[in-house]
């Protein structure tokens, strides 16, 4: 009897460990389609692979970039600060105000508003699975990454049975790259959105573009 028992714990541990290794296979593969659905502008692919936090995570930027004053959006990260400035430049207030966050993802990946330079030098090592969560270490080619205790982490959630990327993870992890990334250009943060910002739509950007007033 042992030796069954024994025989059926090795299985089922087998088992679970070949669907681990499963789903880190998965999820992997879903964090190489959203990199090059980014790098090729595929709006419409990235938007199907994020999860539901990348819609809130929308949600708020589009309500900073409509109505935000100048101290809140100036202490917001390099990506929301990067992604306010861009929609406020970009967009009229009326068009942005009338856009669902579906199609304001897919605008957004699809005009290059997060730099390919950055996307291209990220990548995944590690991946720990937890139910209907991931997670996979951050991994930063090219740049040296800050020195921190724990790897920044990219994000993954299980919803309704389908693995989605917690695209808020990734912004942490461009977030990341930018104080090594201006330090080595010598240049500031808020110089290099505004650098960023009028290479993508070849106008200068105005400094009134922080404080300026939005209706909701």
């Amino acid at each position: 009897m042992a030796r069954v028992l024994l025989a059926i714990g090795l299985l089922v541990s087998g088992s679970a460990l070949a669907q681990d290794a499963a789903v880190e296979e998965e999820v992997r593969r879903l964090f190489d389609r959203y990199k090059v659905a980014l790098l090729q502008g595929d709006g419409e692919l990235a938007s199907d692979l994020v999860d539901a936090d990348t819609m809130k995570f929308f949600d708020d930027i589009k309500h900073l970039a409509l109505a935000g004053d100048e101290e809140s959006v100036k202490k917001r990260p390099f990506v929301d600060r990067l992604l306010i400035v861009t929609m406020r430049h970009e967009l009229d207030s009326a068009d942005l105000q009338q856009m669902g966050l579906q199609g304001l993802l897919q605008h957004a990946v699809e005009a290059g508003w997060i730099g390919k330079q950055s996307i291209a030098q990220l990548d995944i090592g590690e991946i720990e699975v937890s139910g209907d969560e991931a997670t996979g270490v951050a991994i930063t080619t090219g740049l040296q990454a800050p020195e921190t205790e724990e790897s920044p982490l990219y994000r993954f959630v299980r919803e309704e049975g389908v693995w989605k990327f917690r695209f808020h993870s990734l912004v942490q992890g461009i977030n990341n790259l930018i104080g090594p990334f201006t330090a080595q250009m010598g240049t500031d943060e808020d110089d290099l959105i505004f650098l960023l910002v009028e290479q993508l739509s070849g106008r200068k950007v105005l400094p009134d573009v922080w404080s300026r007033e939005r209706a909701v």
